[in-house]
């Protein structure tokens, strides 16, 4: 990719010797993809004066930093398309600008993994592509360095979430598939389920309703495989509150719920459609309120969702 970098270690006679702190800021690369890569930050300040606003192309040049600089020039400002590549083996290669990566171009780190897009004054914006070499992949929209705007994750064990980010982290609408075909589709706030969502497991069972900081809480629905809902309140992903259980035959349990069972008083439906109400403490039927105490207890004397 590019001309050679050849090994000049001279400067260009009109750059005038100086502090040059040459190469720092393809400026912090943190790239939030599941683990929060931080990456080497870098400075590309400059004290070369310009003296010549006409483009040329140089041999490759030498900075004080080690860096060498292969491309084109305005003065003495990298401004084209070039090459910087560093001693620790990280290079850009791509537009610049003033001295800054600017337009279209390449970012790769010293350990593999690389950025390839849009660059603004030296920082990730616009679109891009992130790849590591463990296999994780963003692509999407970027704003200084951060995601932000709509993107793909992908990571190495399969799973993938594609929606909105700001500032680098999920927020908005968007769907997480895990790599045992679990998904999620819904709001996120701070890289957590949170609001209006719905997901569904790999084994069939289906949610839907309110989340607040990745756990089902609030006002929600759940239908498992066998028929079986439950439309209620939800705490930390039981059903906890008020709600109505129902069988797939038709039999019903409406009441309070504790930790995902019966707690406190509660009215049964059974399937000829006659009620009852009774007694429950964690699960376990106390009693009935009417005297047939030893009646109809099917499926009634003990009752624990977490067992479907």
């Amino acid at each position: 990719m590019g001309a050679q970098c050849c090994s000049n270690s001279s400067y260009l006679d009109d750059v005038e010797p100086c502090d040059d702190i040459e190469v720092s800021r393809l400026d912090t690369r943190k790239i939030n993809i599941k683990y929060n890569y931080k990456k080497k930050q870098k400075e590309l300040n400059s004290c070369q004066t310009t003296k010549t606003q006409e483009r040329t192309k140089q041999l490759a040049v030498t900075l004080k930093s080690g860096g060498v600089y292969q491309g084109d020039w305005v003065g003495n400002k990298r401004e084209g398309y070039g090459i910087l590549r560093w001693p620790d083996g990280s290079e850009y290669e791509g537009e610049w600008k003033n001295n800054k990566a600017h337009g279209q171009g390449k970012f790769v780190y010293p350990d593999g993994d690389y950025y390839e897009g849009q660059w603004e004054n030296d920082k990730q914006n616009g679109r891009g592509t992130f790849q590591s070499m463990s296999g994780c992949k963003f692509e999407g929209q970027w704003k200084d360095d951060l995601q932000q705007g709509y993107g793909m994750e992908t990571w190495e064990d399969g799973s993938k979430y594609e929606g909105y980010f700001y500032e680098g982290i999920k927020q908005g609408q968007g769907t997480y598939v895990w790599n045992d075909g679990s998904t999620y589709t819904g709001l996120w706030i701070n890289n957590k389920r949170h609001g209006q969502g719905s997901q569904v497991w790999k084994n069939g069972k289906e949610y839907k309703g309110e989340w607040f900081e990745d756990f089902m809480c609030g006002q929600g629905q759940i239908r498992w495989p066998n028929g079986c809902t439950y439309v209620g309140q939800f705490n930390k992903d039981a059903p906890n509150g008020y709600g109505i259980f129902k069988w797939s035959n038709g039999k019903s349990y409406e009441g309070s719920f504790k930790q995902s069972k019966p707690n406190g008083k509660g009215k049964v439906t059974l399937d000829n459609g006659r009620t009852r109400f009774g007694e429950w403490n964690e699960g376990q039927l106390i009693k009935w309120f009417d005297n047939n105490q030893d009646g109809q207890k099917d499926n009634f004397d003990v009752l624990n969702l977490e067992d479907l």
